[in-house]
C-alpha cells in the first residue's frame, strides 16, 4: 500500500513539474482531443499569442485558431496526423481575436498523458521573422537586379570605350594621312596650275608668230592642244576630289571639334555619305529629302558615327540594286533624320533586340554586333531618341529623333 502511495505521490510531483514547465514555456503549448479535436489545455503563452483567454481557447477546436479558408485543410491534416500517429512542422496562419493574422511555426506529435493519447503543438510566432526574411529576399532580388544593370551598363561603358578608342585611333589616322597627302597634292596642284598656264602662253605664243599659219593650223598640233586640255581638266578633278575625301575624314573624325558644338546636321550627312560612298557607289542610288531645320547642338563627331553605322547598315540590307532615302525635317523642339532603305527588312522576332549590345544578324566576320547598340546610346546621351519600323522584303526605316538644343540625360 505504501508503494503505491509513493507512485501516485511520484506521479503527482511529475505532473506537476510538467505543469509548470508548459506554464513557465516561453513557446505556445496546446494539448488536443485525438477523438474530438478540443483544446485540452493552453498555457499562458498560447492566451498572449492568441489573444483569446484560456478558459476561451480550451472551448475551441484546435482547426479553430486559423483562417476561416484555412480551417477545413487544418481538419484533414489533424485527422492524417490522429489517424497515422505521425509528427509535423510547418508555418501555419492563425486567426487572433482581433481579426488579425500571424505566422505561426508549428510542430505537433502525438503523445501520452496519462493513460490518454493526446495531440501536443508546440508554436511559435514566427511573423516579424519571415517577414524580415520576405524582405530579405526581396532585398536580395532587387540587389541582383541592379547588378545585372550595373553589368549592363558596365558592359555599354566598355564598348563605349572601345568605340571612342577607335574613334581616336581613326582621328590620328585621319591626320597622319591627311598631312601625307595634302604635301603631295599641294605639289600636284601647282604643277598642275603652272602646266595650264604654260600651255596657254605656248598657245598665244603661237599666235603671234608671223608667217607660221601653216603651224598655228596645224590639225595634228590642234588634237595635241585639245588632249592636254582635256587632261588637265582631269587631272584637276580628280585633285579636287582627293581634296575633297580628306576633308570629309577631317570633319567626321571632327578632329578640332570633339566638344560640343552647334553644326549643321545636313553637313554631317554629306560628309558621310562621302565616307560610304565605297559602300553605295554604283549599286544604291541616295534620295535626299532635306528639309528646313535649323542647327543643332550636338557631339558632331559622335552624330556622324551614328549617321555612317545606320547608312552603313542601309547599305548591307540592300542585296543587288537599291535605294536609301534620307529625310529631315524640324517637328516641335526637335530635328528629326530618317534613313529609309529598299532592303530585306527586319524579321518581327528580331524588331525588339536590334539594340541589345553583342546582336547581330551578320555573319561571322561581317559584324560585331556594337553597331546599333552604339547608335542608340548616342542618340540617348544627346537626349534623343530613335525609332524603328520595318516590313520583310519592303525596308526598314531608322528615325533618330534629336533636340535642337541638345538636351543631355543625365
Amino acid at each position: 500500500m505504501n508503494d503505491r502511495a509513493e507512485e501516485i505521490r511520484r506521479l503527482k510531483d511529475s505532473e506537476e513539474k510538467y505543469r509548470k514547465m508548459v506554464e513557465l514555456a516561453n513557446d505556445a503549448i496546446f494539448g488536443i482531443d485525438v477523438d474530438s479535436g478540443g483544446i485540452l489545455y493552453a498555457n499562458p503563452k498560447a492566451e498572449k499569442m492568441c489573444g483569446y483567454s484560456c478558459d476561451t481557447l480550451t472551448g475551441m477546436k484546435a482547426w479553430e485558431l486559423h483562417p476561416p479558408e484555412e480551417q477545413e485543410s487544418a481538419r484533414k491534416l489533424f485527422a492524417e496526423v490522429v489517424e497515422e500517429g505521425s509528427s509535423y512542422r510547418r508555418d501555419m496562419h492563425f486567426a487572433r481575436e482581433d481579426g488579425s493574422r500571424i505566422i505561426v511555426d508549428v510542430s505537433a506529435v502525438v503523445t501520452s498523458c496519462g493513460e490518454k493519447k493526446i495531440i501536443q503543438r508546440i508554436c511559435r510566432d514566427v511573423t516579424e521573422r519571415r517577414q524580415l526574411e520576405d524582405e530579405l529576399k526581396q532585398l536580395n532580388k532587387d540587389l541582383e537586379i541592379r547588378i545585372e544593370q550595373r553589368t549592363r551598363e558596365l558592359n555599354r561603358k566598355q564598348m563605349q570605350l572601345a568605340q571612342s578608342e577607335k574613334m581616336a585611333a581613326l582621328g590620328n589616322l585621319v591626320a597622319g594621312i591627311a598631312h601625307e597627302i595634302n604635301t603631295p597634292l599641294g605639289a600636284l596642284n601647282s604643277n598642275n596650275d603652272v602646266f595650264i598656264r604654260l600651255v596657254a602662253r605656248l598657245k598665244a605664243a603661237l599666235d603671234e608668230l608671223k608667217g607660221c599659219d601653216e603651224l598655228r593650223d596645224n590639225p595634228e598640233l590642234e588634237t595635241i592642244f585639245e588632249n592636254i586640255e582635256k587632261l588637265n581638266d582631269v587631272s584637276r578633278t580628280a585633285a579636287d576630289r582627293i581634296v575633297n575625301i580628306v576633308s570629309s575624314l577631317r570633319k567626321f573624325a571632327r578632329l578640332d571639334r570633339s566638344e560640343k558644338d552647334t553644326v549643321d546636321i545636313h553637313e554631317g550627312l554629306e560628309t558621310t555619305l562621302t565616307l560610304a560612298q565605297h559602300e553605295l557607289k554604283n549599286r544604291v542610288e541616295v534620295i535626299r529629302e532635306y528639309g528646313d531645320i535649323p542647327m543643332i547642338d550636338c557631339y558632331p563627331n559622335q552624330l556622324n558615327q551614328a549617321f555612317l553605322n545606320l547608312l552603313v547598315n542601309a547599305s548591307q540590307a540592300i542585296e543587288g540594286q537599291g535605294k536609301i532615302w534620307i529625310r529631315t525635317l524640324q517637328k516641335d523642339n526637335n530635328v528629326i533624320v530618317e534613313i529609309r532603305d529598299s532592303g530585306r527588312g527586319i524579321p518581327p522576332e528580331n524588331l525588339s533586340k536590334v539594340f541589345d549590345p553583342g546582336f547581330t544578324t551578320k555573319g561571322s566576320g561581317v559584324g560585331t554586333g556594337l553597331g546599333l547598340s552604339i547608335v542608340h546610346q548616342i542618340i540617348q546621351d544627346h537626349g534623343g531618341n530613335i525609332e524603328l519600323e520595318s516590313e520583310l522584303n519592303k525596308g526598314t526605316t531608322f528615325r533618330v529623333i534629336l533636340p535642337i538644343n541638345g538636351g543631355e540625360k543625365s
